[in-house]
Formats: C-alpha cells, sequence, structure tokens
C-alpha cells in the first residue's frame, strides 16, 4: 500500500520522502517512481524518525502490529502533524481483530501519538485500486488523488 500511495501522490505536486527498515525497496519505489514521472520529488530514507522530522503529513503504511515500532521512533518528532494509519487490526488468520471492540486502529496509534492529530484512510482501498482506479466500470474515490486532491 506504501508504494501505491506514494506513486498516486507522486502524480501531483508534492515532495515525498519515503522510508522503511528496507532501503533498497524505497529505492527501488523511488526510481521507479521517478522513471514514469521526471518531475516528481522524491527521495529515500532509512531513518523514520529523520523522515519524520521533515514531513508535513506522515503516512505510516505498516501492518498494525508494526504501527507501535513506529509510533516510538516518532513521537517526538510526530508533534502537531497530522498522521495517517492505513493499519486494520487484523489477527494472524485475518479472520478476526485484535483490538478491543470499543476501540480501533487509529484510536490505539492515537494513544501512541498524544501530540500528533491521528487520521485513520485508505484502510478499505486495495493497493491495486490505485493503479487501476476503475472496478466494475466506474471510477474508485483513490484515484481522486491523483489529478484532483490537493493538500490544503
Amino acid at each position: 500500500m506504501g508504494s501505491a500511495i506514494s506513486k498516486s501522490l507522486a502524480i501531483g505536486n508534492y515532495r515525498l520522502l519515503l522510508c522503511a527498515s528496507d532501503l533498497d525497496k524505497v529505492q527501488a519505489v523511488a526510481e521507479e517512481i521517478k522513471s514514469s514521472n521526471p518531475f516528481a520529488e522524491v527521495e529515500s530514507a532509512d531513518c523514520t524518525r529523520e523522515a519524520s522530522w521533515e514531513a508535513d503529513i506522515i503516512i505510516v503504511a505498516v501492518p498494525f502490529a508494526a504501527e507501535k515500532e513506529v509510533a516510538e521512533k516518532i513521537r517526538e518528532v510526530a508533534n502537531r502533524k497530522i498522521v495517517i494509519s492505513i493499519a486494520n487490526p487484523l489477527n494472524d488468520t485475518y479472520d478476526g481483530l485484535v483490538t478491543a471492540p470499543d476501540t480501533s486502529a487509529a484510536e490505539e496509534l492515537q494513544k501512541l501519538l498524544p501530540n500528533s492529530k491521528v487520521v485513520k484512510a485508505f484502510n478499505t482501498t486495495f493497493a491495486a485500486d490505485f493503479s487501476t482506479p476503475v472496478i466494475d466500470g466506474k471510477q474508485a474515490d483513490a484515484s481522486g488523488m491523483n489529478s484532483s486532491w490537493k493538500y490544503p
């Protein structure tokens, strides 16, 4: 999902700083973006904390089980920033949730990042829908980011 979201955002006039523990993976995504959009401003980094320090908006594109680790790394630098969670709190067999019935993945992340504004998004959109935004002959909402979604 992180790659798909990055590729969609790169079509707009946004500076992207992609980061992951696997630097080769994000470098490959950055190169793919640059090859299809030479004017895209995209960089890659392997330090989540430093990348988040520079960001206006942070998209945490990791599984729910990894959000706690990411939150610990970015807590200090994510103050007063928008943090978007795409995680679904599914168990290992994908047949149930690991959160209590009265909470959500975003609410759990908000507890870990009390000085950030956590928003839940993209968790019902499949990565393929970003690259092929027409489903059953209808335009999918995710494709709107490609051309008309603007940061306020």
